[in-house]
């Protein structure tokens, strides 16, 4: 258990940040043990969180066809037992069980294609047993998309279903309440910093850290601050980026964050994931920023992977950057960029972050799919799309956090405005969000 990488996770998760010199001293007085001992009194943060899930590295993978399968299959076996738990879903089979009769027969399937004709829609499905060819009429298929995982009810003739009824894993429990904590505490959202770039608003920015370093009586309340991704603008992420930076390195554009982030009052505990602008692997999930960034921030601030799910004082919030959402409105006829909260709504109604295979977020071949919701959160937090949205979804609370970057050639060329500077704030004894202008 002395191994660098070893060393560096498990203090990590123990709420301590080390220096590569540190690391070196651990090593030569005993490994682990020595570290949670001697730095758990001096340098560990209070903790009134908890990282339920994160990773500083994913394990490699073959990225052969069999690794796909590995993913897929885990992915299925998730998401059906989330199906078996509902109430109405009951008596299941498998395909080739279900393929061997007549009548009325219950499967819970991968939709592995989806075709339709006037008449409705042709699908293949597919579970851990075989394939059957499905039908529904266009009221029942409309919503049913690619890569799916639902429970099915429907008619079994010749081999061939006929689907009848369609249960998403999403939310059972539509009597949910939002959870209130006996807490005077607040929590701060915002994301897509965009540091380095021309257009990130600086001066903005700045009010917003002189803010949360007032006296204000409320302020003073916020006791973390959660950031869900692209925290710099990054280098050659789209063709002539480089006509948009203002600084054109990225360790450059990580220190002006870090030098930003080091003026907010130490008693906040700062959450940071990447995105897609930041500096790692652009495929998902994605792992925490490298130590050679980390080490340009300050001992409160957290980083974590993309996606992250955390307790904050028993809070539990899933925080996304939010790249599968330009899936949903490629997929989702009508679906807008101003519909951020209803896209948000169809990734926990499939209980998975980045659903739908082989689109615009491109998926690590991991044995286990690190992207499937296990559990849902009293809060979801995505970013990416530059929009603030909010809304309640059966007691969760749903927000795309607002950007710091002002708009940009390529959303001039959609049409689009963003909505930036918008800080929002959850005080854990109270419901629902307060925003916070910094336009």
């Amino acid at each position: 258990m002395n191994d660098k990488k070893e060393i560096l996770e498990l203090l990590w998760k123990n709420g301590i940040v080390a220096t590569p010199s540190d690391v070196e001293r651990i090593m030569k007085n005993g490994g682990i043990n020595y570290a949670i001992e001697s730095f758990s009194k001096k340098e560990k943060i209070e903790k009134n969180y908890e990282i339920i899930k994160s990773r500083e590295v994913f394990e490699a993978t073959s990225g052969k066809v069999e690794s796909f399968k590995k993913l897929f299959q885990d992915r299925y076996k998730k998401i059906r037992k989330i199906l078996q738990s509902r109430v109405s879903v009951s008596s299941v089979v498998d395909i080739e069980f279900a393929k061997k009769n007549e009548g009325e027969e219950s499967i819970i399937a991968m939709v592995l294609d989806k075709r339709e004709s006037k008449f409705g829609y042709l699908f293949e499905l597919e579970d851990l047993s075989g394939n059957i060819v499905a039908f529904s009429d266009q009221n029942i298929g409309k919503d049913i998309l690619p890569d799916d995982i639902i429970a099915i009810k429907g008619t079994v003739r010749n081999g061939k279903l006929t689907i009848k009824d369609v249960t998403y894993p999403g939310i059972d429990n539509i009597n949910r309440k939002e959870k209130i904590l006996d807490s005077e505490n607040g929590i701060a959202f915002i994301s897509d910093v965009h540091a380095g770039s021309k257009m990130f608003l600086r001066e903005n920015f700045i009010n917003f850290i002189n803010w949360l370093n007032s006296n204000n009586e409320d302020v003073k309340k916020i006791k973390y601050l959660v950031i869900a991704g692209d925290l710099v603008d990054g280098i050659g992420i789209y063709p002539n980026q480089e006509k948009d930076l203002e600084l054109d390195d990225i360790y450059d554009q990580y220190s002006e964050l870090a030098d930003l982030i080091g003026r907010i009052r130490d008693d906040i505990t700062i959450f940071m994931i990447p995105g897609n602008h930041d500096l790692v692997r652009i495929a998902e999930p994605q792992p925490t920023l490298g130590q050679d960034i980390k080490s340009f921030f300050n001992k409160n601030t957290i980083f974590l992977s993309n996606p992250a799910y955390i307790s904050i004082e028993g809070f539990k919030i899933l925080i996304y950057h939010g790249a599968s959402l330009n899936d949903l409105m490629d997929l989702i006829k009508g679906m807008k960029l101003e519909m951020a909260d209803r896209m948000m709504i169809e990734l926990l109604k499939r209980r998975h972050l980045a659903p739908f295979y082989g689109r615009n977020v491109p998926i690590v071949p991991l044995e286990e799919d690190f992207m499937v919701i296990d559990e849902i959160p009293d809060m979801f937090v995505t970013g990416h799309i530059h929009v603030h949205k909010k809304a309640n979804y059966y007691g969760t609370l749903l927000l795309n956090a607002s950007t710091w970057q002002k708009q940009t050639d390529y959303q001039k060329m959609h049409n689009f405005n963003p909505d930036p500077c918008i800080v929002s704030i959850k005080y854990l004894n109270q419901p629902g969000l307060r925003e916070k202008d910094f336009k």
